[in-house]
């Protein structure tokens, strides 16, 4: 039982390690060439797993041999077009001026079904609004809207909103974070003068504080929902 938790161990540390060094993406926006090499590591994984008589090195040389050669392809892809679209594929237009192309869908073997499902979860009603939708090569629907039917912004508008920059996390459950403090140019004292501003006495009462680099803030105290 000692060993095969051991073993169990020393395997997932070695797959977190190795798909850390592919540095890729989300599972649902994997390369096809990303994808195949995730399920081997998991197949391979799972034999010193579950069979002890098995030896070690037999899954974790073959993960690493993955890894490398995962490795190696997105470095030759990098600099080689025509890699890249041997391994990854490219992206194709399924939709052009608000009509389906029917032979494209046909080819990779798409339904309308799927197709007005990926436009609803984008908050497409109907294909009419699309002047290009493009499947990309993660499987992912990316799209050009018509003009008249692109969100309204407030450059249309004429208006001129107050900058946001990105939000980080200053204070969390009662501790300063110093390393976004750095990030943000502040000292301890800037944020404590922040929340005296607010009637907070101390950082200890504050669940959550984020501040960004435009000087837009968020605090929640300790104890209170924010409504």
């Amino acid at each position: 039982m000692a060993i095969s938790l051991f073993r169990t161990l020393i395997l997932y540390v070695a797959i977190i390690a190795a798909l850390r060094l592919m540095g890729k993406r989300q599972v649902g926006e994997l390369e096809p060439s990303d994808l195949v090499v995730t399920i081997l590591i998991s197949e391979l994984a799972a034999i010193p797993m579950q069979d002890v008589t098995v030896p070690l090195f037999a899954g974790v040389i073959p993960i690493l041999t993955l890894i490398s050669l995962e490795i190696l392809i997105s470095f030759l892809c990098l600099k080689n077009r025509r890699l890249r679209r041997l391994f990854n594929g490219r992206a194709a237009v399924i939709i052009r001026g608000g009509k389906l192309d029917r032979k494209k869908m046909a080819d990779l073997r798409l339904t309308t079904d799927e197709v007005l499902e990926a436009l609803r979860q984008n908050n497409i009603a109907s294909p009419a609004e699309v002047k290009y939708g493009i499947l990309e090569p993660n499987g992912q629907l990316s799209y050009v809207l018509y003009a008249q039917h692109r969100p309204v912004t407030a450059s249309m508008l004429s208006l001129s909103p107050d900058e946001e920059g990105l939000p980080l996390i200053v204070i969390s459950d009662g501790k300063l974070i110093r390393g976004n403090l750095r990030q943000l140019g502040l000292q301890a004292s800037d944020i404590q003068s922040r929340l005296q501003k607010a009637n907070i006495p101390s950082v200890s009462e504050v669940f959550l504080m984020t501040l960004d680099d435009c000087g837009n803030e968020f605090i929640q105290r300790k104890g209170v929902v924010q409504p």
